[in-house]
């Protein structure tokens, strides 16, 4: 799913484009699942329990695109920047509806 890294998570994601350009587009798209379901036994009963933070300041800021400066009042007016702690989320997360 998309923006894990939000305090409330997304239920999933839709990916599409109207246009592909020939070159650029740096967005890349993995099937978890098929990675999962490559895994050993052991491996994935090494992972069941593990958890994780999550959160856009690390990726974004090595790529250099940290928020210069809060909104006034407080917040950020980027879409994923938030002033709350970094999520803590399951490694391993089976769909509901799956």
């Amino acid at each position: 799913a998309d923006s894990t890294y939000m305090p409330m998570q997304a239920k999933g994601a839709v990916f599409s484009a109207e246009i592909v350009p020939a070159e650029g587009a740096a967005t890349g798209w993995a099937d978890m699942r098929a990675a999962y379901d490559d895994l050993d036994e052991a491996t994935r009963e090494l992972l069941a329990d593990k958890v994780a933070y999550h959160s856009l300041y690390y990726s974004q800021g090595r790529a250099g695109y940290l928020p210069s400066k809060q909104k006034e009042g407080g917040g950020y007016d980027q879409y994923g920047y938030h002033d709350m702690e970094p999520s803590l989320r399951p490694l391993v997360k089976v769909h509901p509806e799956t």
